[in-house]
This record gives C-alpha cells, structure tokens and sequence, in this order.
C-alpha cells in the first residue's frame, strides 16, 4: 500500500520502468511524469504514465484495467492512448486545436461518440462512489438521477466506452494527472466533450475533477446540474 492507501503491484512498477526506458530511447530530452516514480512535466513537451489504471481490478483478476500514455504540451495532453491488454483494445487519439486536426481509432478503425442529447436517454458511469468526496458524489447522483442507467466500476476504461459510442457520461472525482491525460484526446478526437466541473479544460493543473459526455448538449445539461 502506500501512503495515500492506494495499492500497488510488481507490476505497477516493472511497467512504468518499462516505458520509462522506451520514451528515453525515442525521446531522451522529454521530461516523464508517472505515478509510481514520480517526475515533472515543463510547460513545452512531456509525456505522461499511468502504468496501471484499475490496480484494483488487475488485484481482483478483472480484466478492465489499462495502460495510458499521453504526450503533452503546453500544459495539455495531445496525444493520448489507452492500452486494455486483457481486451485486445488499444484506442489512439490526437487532438490538435490549434492546427483543427484531430483522429482517433480503436485497434486501427475510426470510432466515435454516440449523438445522444439528453439526459434521460444516457448512460453514465464511474469508477467507485468511494472515489468521491462526500459532497462530490452527491453531485454525481444529482446527475444520475436524471439519466436512463448507471454504471460502476471501469476505470480508464469508461472513457475508451464513451469515446467508441457505447457510454454517454462520465464523471469522476480526486484524480491525477496521470489517470486523465491520455483520456482528453481520444474523447475530443471522438465528438466528446471534457472539462472538469466547472467547464473549463482539463489541463495538467487540475483540481481532480472530470466531467465528460457525447455532445455539447449533453455535456451542457450535465453540467448545469453542478
């Protein structure tokens, strides 16, 4: 366990290692940013780690946890990839805003967002309810309430759902840097809409919060609720 009673494996560990040795063989002037060793990212280019997201289901021999990698600059993740290995699931997404480019594929195919609108037709989910604060999860059911099913549990791997149009919302509370980078392009290059819950984009300076949905309206009506 560690300090913050969030556990971890070998295999946390031997990954991050992993991609720490490759990025600095292709991109040894790129500064790396992981969660289990830690680093920093400067405001030009950087990459960064989350080894394994969903420790807890890869504990529990559940195959919904994931690797994400994401390179960013200027403070905000460009490219993104989530890695589901017991799935055979690799989504790859590119979000340039600047330059209006933007792809993203699961397993090499384009995918997308569903064109759901409202809130009583979508799906939403989130990893735990114990993920949240006490006030936090409040919010998420005041949102929950409103919409046709609810779903827990799922990790990174909610977002690879909602980027390929099976989930509609997503919507989680105290995360890191490294559990939200990678997400941010693949969902934009999708037709989804992300922020944290005050609407604004998510950037590495974040206050933990995420709030992502299919369409601009639904993403609106979500968030009107916060």
């Amino acid at each position: 366990m560690k300090t913050d009673n969030s556990p971890v494996t070998i295999a946390d560990k031997l990954i991050e290692e992993k991609i720490r040795e490759q990025l600095n063989l292709e991109f040894p002037s790129h500064p790396i940013f992981g969660e289990e060793y830690g680093g920093s990212l400067d405001k030009k280019i950087g990459w960064c780690i989350d080894p394994i997201d969903g420790t807890r289901a890869f504990i529990a021999g559940k195959p919904i946890f994931g690797t994400l990698i994401a390179l960013c600059s200027n403070e905000k993740p460009i490219i993104g990839s989530i890695d589901m290995p017991c799935l055979d699931e690799l989504y790859i997404g590119f979000f340039d805003e600047v330059q209006n480019l933007s792809s993203v594929k699961m397993n090499g195919k384009f995918i997308s967002a569903s064109k759901k609108i409202n809130l009583s037709d979508a799906l939403i989910a989130t990893s735990s309810p114990n993920a949240f604060s006490e006030e936090g999860f409040l919010k998420f059911q005041k949102i929950s309430e409103n919409c046709k099913d609810t779903y827990f549990g799922g990790d990174c791997h909610n977002y690879a759902l909602l980027a390929s149009g099976h989930l509609d919302i997503v919507m989680e509370h105290k995360l890191s840097p490294y559990d939200m980078m990678a997400l941010v392009p693949i969902l934009l290059a999708s037709g989804a809409i992300v922020t944290d819950w005050s609407g604004q984009p998510i950037k590495i300076q974040n206050a933990g919060e995420i709030l992502a949905a299919s369409t601009p309206k639904l993403h609106a009506s979500a968030l009107s609720l916060l």
